[in-house]
């Protein structure tokens, strides 16, 4: 039989305490990010400003319809929002310049509050043979979100709960609750999207 030496004794100690310092630090390094994102969606819903009026919901029949994906397969609308999450939907299309500007703003949303019950959208209104030009695009843009192919209804009825803008502009985003209520929309591009975004995100997730 052989006897294990001091030193082996040694390092293995030495191994097993490494091992166990780092594993700490991984859990501490975990719980002070979580801290930080909970006490950022805090100021955030603290300093956001819902609307004077409660937004009317989207006409039911958007229920009904398929969305198809761009990674494949189609979803019924009504399992893209609600269902205890939080969901931000962004209409937009490759050829829009405000729709891109809007999209660096999106990623980082979303890998900010993905682990925390929150999904972002985009629902684009390009062509559906124009899907490998728009996965292309993606790819282009680092996109981290899932997008959809919306039908030309499923935006009408978007664009009439939004305010029924006969030009139906693009790009407009809509932030529901955890209950599929919606929260708050906006058309256009607005200057402190992401401020807004961030803090209708933060509002339905403190208030759902």
């Amino acid at each position: 039989m052989f006897q294990r030496s001091s030193t082996q004794g040694s390092q293995s100690l030495w191994i097993r305490a490494s091992l166990t310092l780092i594993l700490i630090s991984v859990a501490l390094s975990l719980s002070c990010s979580k801290s930080v994102v909970d006490e950022e969606i805090n100021a955030a819903a603290k300093n956001y400003t819902p609307p004077s009026a409660a937004r009317p919901p989207i006409d039911s029949r958007i229920n009904d319809y398929d969305i198809k994906l761009l990674d494949g397969g189609n979803v019924k609308m009504s399992n893209l929002v609600g269902a205890g999450k939080v969901t931000l939907v962004n209409i937009w299309a490759t050829w829009c310049g405000p729709c891109r500007r809007e999209i660096p703003d999106l990623v980082a949303l979303h890998g900010k509050f993905k682990d925390n019950g929150v999904e972002v959208i985009g629902l684009t209104v390009d062509e559906l043979d124009k899907e490998n030009f728009v996965r292309a695009f993606a790819k282009q843009y680092s996109i981290n979100y899932r997008i959809a192919f919306s039908p030309l209804d499923v935006f009408a009825l978007f664009n009439q709960a939004n305010g029924g803008n006969p030009r139906a502009p693009i790009p407009q985003s809509f932030v529901f609750d955890k209950n599929g209520k919606l929260i708050d929309s906006v058309v256009g591009l607005r200057p402190d999207f992401r401020a807004w975004a961030e803090g209708a995100v933060s509002y339905a997730l403190k208030n759902s």
